[in-house]
């Protein structure tokens, strides 16, 4: 839903919002499905610029690093931004300065929440979630999800530089 920024002048707005977040609109390769998402906050007017003050709240299923899995996920965080009209109409390319990385540009008067949430949700989604600590993950032969007893049958691959001592094994040594 997008909010028209060319009606807050002197004070704030407020929004509270649940928005569905498709796979495509997020990381393919992490999530699993949709992801529900509920945005609060508020919209304050400043100088040539808004200041967005919000939160979310989220709950979808995303995949194990390891084997792939899915697995539920929650995630909120608070979150600040600034909002300015775009600086360059034109196709240059410019430098944005340190500043500038909590601000969105805005192409035109509009701040769309559903691009506002899957902006906050692919920055609040774990580095890597996994189904369990002692995950073993996927086989590199055969693809066979190691948790699963009898999906992998794979021998496992000898070091070369183990198999010298390989013929010592079960021998009785006298010192």
């Amino acid at each position: 839903m997008p909010i028209d920024l060319t009606h807050i002048e002197d004070r704030s707005k407020s929004f509270a919002e649940e928005v569905e977040l498709a796979v495509d609109r997020l990381d393919p390769d992490l999530v699993a499905g949709p992801i529900q998402v509920r945005l609060e906050g508020k919209i304050i007017p400043m100088n040539e610029s808004f200041l967005v003050e919000a939160s979310f709240e989220a709950k979808g299923t995303l995949f194990c690093t390891r084997c792939l899995t899915p697995v539920a996920w929650t995630g909120n965080n608070r979150f600040t931004v600034e909002l300015r009209s775009s600086i360059n109409d034109s196709e240059e390319e410019i430098e944005l300065g340190e500043g500038d990385l909590d601000v969105i540009f805005l192409e035109n008067s509009e701040l769309d929440l559903k691009d506002l949430a899957a902006e906050q949700v692919m920055l609040g989604l774990p580095m890597r979630i996994l189904c369990d600590p002692d995950c073993a993950g996927l086989c590199p032969k055969c693809g066979g999800n190691k948790n699963q007893e009898g999906s992998c049958t794979c021998e496992p691959d000898v070091d070369p530089r183990w198999e010298a001592l390989s013929g010592l094994q079960g021998q009785n040594h006298k010192s």
